[in-house]
C-alpha cells in the first residue's frame, strides 16, 4: 500500500485488465436460450356437447329440470361472483343458470315454498356447480413410492 494508506486505480489491480478467458469458449444454447414456456391455446368447440338435464323437483304436477353438466367458465363466474359480490348472489347466478329461467321463476313464484325445500334444490344444485370447477383428480397409482409398484 502507498505511502499515505489509499490505494489508487493506477496502483490497483482492475477487473477490466484481467484476462479475457472468453475468447473461444463456446456457451451450450440450453443455457442461453429463455426457457421453453407451455402457452395454453383455447378454441372454441364445433360441435358443443348438448346441455343435459334431469328432473330436478315439480310443482302442482309440472315437472322442472336441472343441468346436469354446467360449463367449466360458469362454475368460475359463480366463484367469481362468490368472492366478489357475496354468496347469496352467487346462489340467484346458480339457480337461475342451473334451473334455467322457467324453472328458477316457478320456484320463486310458488308462495308455499318452505325453506327445506329450498335448501334440498340449493344443496343439488351446489353439489353440481362444485363439479364443473373440481380439479381432476390425478390416476391412483399401484403400489408404494418406495416399491414403485
Amino acid at each position: 500500500m502507498p505511502p499515505g494508506g489509499t490505494m489508487t486505480a493506477s496502483n490497483a489491480a482492475r477487473k477490466d485488465d484481467a484476462p479475457d478467458d472468453s475468447a473461444g469458449m463456446q456457451v451450450s444454447p440450453e443455457l442461453t436460450a429463455p426457457p421453453a414456456t407451455s402457452i395454453v391455446s383455447l378454441r372454441s368447440a364445433i360441435n358443443p356437447p348438448v346441455d343435459q338435464r334431469v328432473d330436478a323437483f315439480s310443482i302442482n304436477g309440472t315437472m322442472y329440470s336441472i343441468l346436469t353438466r354446467p360449463k367449466t367458465n360458469v362454475g368460475l363466474k359463480y366463484i367469481h361472483l362468490a368472492r366478489t359480490r357475496g354468496s347469496e348472489i352467487a346462489v340467484d347466478f346458480m339457480l337461475e343458470v342451473l334451473l334455467g329461467a322457467e324453472g328458477y321463476g316457478a320456484l320463486m313464484d310458488f308462495d308455499d315454498l318452505t325453506e327445506d325445500d329450498l335448501k334440498a334444490v340449493i344443496d343439488a344444485a351446489s353439489k353440481i356447480m362444485a363439479g364443473a370447477v373440481e380439479t381432476p383428480k390425478e390416476a391412483p397409482k399401484n403400489g408404494s413410492r418406495r416399491s414403485r409398484g
